[in-house]
């Protein structure tokens, strides 16, 4: 380099440590990609002129978080990883250093880092990362994830790094309210109020153990030491190339995980300890920061969709790209704060830049914002509802989140998406009603509210002759919704529409309520439903403000919920305390949810991997030589078939 102008090096600084304490402090100012970039730009001047100014992020970790938790020393260096956009760059550095060790490669998890210790078998600290020394005390919050065991059995002192995260489905009622996964896990591992963290469905996932099982020289064998004591490992490969790396990204897409990249590591802790570290990370491993490649296209609209609750969902039109083996054309903007983050003032013929989140959602990553745009080209927020015509208004969520809003309650567009939901999969899964059947049922007038799909049969003689059906048809929708009069009372509750109330929080719900007219005197009563086990604050206000009058109407005219019968009763009780492990293939139920629906209905608990806390492992071919059944046979685990289980606990054979 023939010139080194210090200003511009100390500019990045500048710029990457405040959008570094703005993204600790749960405010991000840039997406990570951008952050990435003006990083290894920074990172380059450095290598290129050797000058390393004071305050540079690629000497340090990230700023201290503004909170009113205890700040707590670490009782070891938490430090970065080193990082790369290039593949081959990455996979070179392990073959550089050492060609003949093992490298073990796994998913780069994005959420917040943060530690754990235990002495004695006894959880005693639980500290985010924050600047790497010092860190936040998250004891009171880390006690209600239940990924975290409170106890082990395990006497030695064991420190274990690992992040919590929140997956794509636990993250789906709270997408109005925040950015992405991320922010959610990092703001809610951070509440003062252990009781709300403890409702937000959050995961740790352990990524290393820092001590403990001292006897093992490989990180792989230590972070399987920790899975059979009961915690969430991260997923690896024994072995790294294209090929694992590809098996790594579909097992995220499987588990919903959100990742946003790669980790190589030694596998020989001593050899990777001898490497040594920097100030800001260590040698002994290197991560692969994957953005999903970028794809520059054109906005061609943007289209306004409203849910059930009257949020207008805007959505990224533009000319569709080949992205990762798939079409796209449309990428969700989930709300209006993030359209005007990323589109600013979005306009027909707009360049942007689209890519596969995490490889697996579609999103909108850069856009062009020139100075001057014709009023005739520029896409404007809808003023009206499409569907009621009624003024829309601007919310703001508690989180500062802006949501375009339909106020009007009897709101057609209201009505069907509602509709849609109380018919649907995630309602009282009707055959034959679909979305497009239910407008159409709306237009004929025969449809007014959500109650009168049960009166649909008067109109059969009509709607036979009606363009797209027939007698066949519309007999069968008839015979589906007949029969759908008789639900159970969770599927009813989920399928109002009560916002985050879904199919698991209503399941949830009926373990202490046993039918409608308690639930709605508890309404009535204003009862607190957070006193009950994955119920937040939010969820009760949630409950307390819907409108149930319709709801009456149909169970006072329509439904029949079948009343629990004693032997459900008994059964809570034959599994309270009780964990289990399912494998193998399934004769009796319909699949393991299934199977794992009845068992947690029955106060037991499913988890996924052998330990000593495991008290049985139901698996038909109680004689296969798995790793789960030598597993339990080593810990003298009984090995129970599907049908010997039920026969033992539910006594239904």
């Amino acid at each position: 380099m023939d010139f080194f102008d210090e200003n511009e090096m100390y500019n990045i600084i500048q710029v990457l440590n405040d959008w570094t304490k703005a993204y600790d402090e749960g405010k991000p100012k840039v997406s990570d990609k951008a952050w990435d970039e003006l990083y290894f730009k920074l990172k380059q001047l450095e290598k290129e002129t050797g000058v390393v100014l004071p305050n540079s992020p690629t000497n340090s970790i990230s700023y201290e978080a503004i909170s009113e938790l205890q700040k707590v020393k670490h009782n070891h260096k938490m430090l970065s990883l080193d990082k790369t956009k290039d593949w081959d760059e990455f996979i070179g550095y392990f073959a550089k250093l050492n060609p003949f060790e093992d490298v073990c490669g796994m998913l780069k998890m994005d959420g917040l880092t943060c530690s754990l210790r235990y002495v004695d078998g006894k959880l005693v600290s639980a500290e985010t990362r924050g600047d790497g020394i010092i860190g936040e005390d998250i004891l009171h919050n880390a006690r209600t994830l239940r990924s975290i065991p409170q106890t082990i059995d395990y006497k030695d002192e064991l420190i274990i790094d690992g992040e919590v995260i929140c997956t794509y489905k636990d993250f789906k009622p709270f997408e109005d309210e925040y950015k992405n996964p991320r922010n959610f896990a990092s703001g809610s591992i951070r509440l003062l109020d252990a009781n709300e963290c403890k409702k937000r469905n959050l995961t740790f996932v352990v990524w290393n153990v820092i001590k403990g099982f001292n006897e093992e020289n490989s990180f792989m064998k230590r972070l399987e030491s920790a899975r059979s004591l009961g915690f969430v490992i991260v997923p690896y490969t024994t072995s790294f190339d294209w090929d694992a790396k590809e098996y790594l990204i579909e097992l995220a897409k499987t588990l919903g995980y959100p990742v946003d990249g790669l980790v190589g590591r030694f596998d020989n802790i001593a050899y990777g300890q001898s490497l040594g570290e920097t100030i800001h990370h260590v040698r002994a491993a290197y991560a692969f920061k994957f953005y999903d490649e970028e794809y520059e296209t054109t906005l061609e609209d943007i289209e306004w969709s409203m849910g059930r609750t009257g949020v207008y969902t805007p959505v990224a039109i533009f000319e569709s790209v080949e992205a990762d083996g798939s079409t796209i054309s449309r990428a969700s903007l989930h709300n209006l704060s993030v359209l005007k983050e990323v589109l600013k003032a979005p306009f027909r013929g707009q360049q942007i830049k689209v890519a596969k989140m995490n490889m697996i959602i579609p999103q909108v990553t850069w856009a062009e914002h020139p100075e001057h745009i014709e009023a005739k080209y520029r896409i404007r927020m809808p003023l009206r509802c499409s569907c009621c015509d009624e003024p829309l208004t601007i919310k703001e969520s508690d989180s500062g989140v802006e949501n375009v809003y339909c106020p009007n309650p009897n709101c057609e567009g209201k009505l069907s998406t509602r509709l849609d939901h109380f018919a649907g999969k995630k309602g009282l899964d009707i055959k034959g009603v679909s979305k497009a059947t239910i407008e159409k049922l709306i237009d004929w007038g025969w449809i007014s509210s959500i109650g009168d799909i049960f009166e649909l049969k008067q109109y059969r003689e009509e709607w036979i002759k009606k363009p797209g059906f027939g007698v066949k048809s519309v007999d069968n929708i008839l015979n589906a919704i007949e029969k759908s009069k008789e639900v159970s009372l969770d599927k009813f509750i989920a399928a109002l529409g009560i916002p985050l109330i879904g199919n698991n929080v209503a399941k949830e719900l009926t373990k202490y309520i046993k039918t409608y007219s308690d639930f709605r005197d508890k309404v009535n009563n204003r009862f607190d439903f957070a006193q009950f086990e994955g119920f937040a604050d939010s969820k009760t206000l949630a409950i307390w403000k819907f409108d149930y009058s319709e709801a009456d109407r149909i169970y006072n005219n329509y439904i029949s919920i079948p009343k629990v019968e004693e032997v459900e009763e008994f059964a809570a009780q034959t599994l309270e305390g009780i964990t289990v492990v399912i494998t193998g293939k399934l004769t009796m139920f319909k699949n393991r949810a299934a199977l794992q629906s009845a068992i947690e209905s029955a106060g037991g608990k499913v988890v996924g991997s052998i330990s000593k806390n495991v008290k049985y492992l139901i698996n038909n071919d109680v004689n296969s030589t798995s790793s789960k059944n030598l597993a339990a046979k080593k810990l003298e685990i009984p090995i129970l078939s599907e049908r010997d289980f039920v026969k033992k606990f539910f006594d239904l054979i």
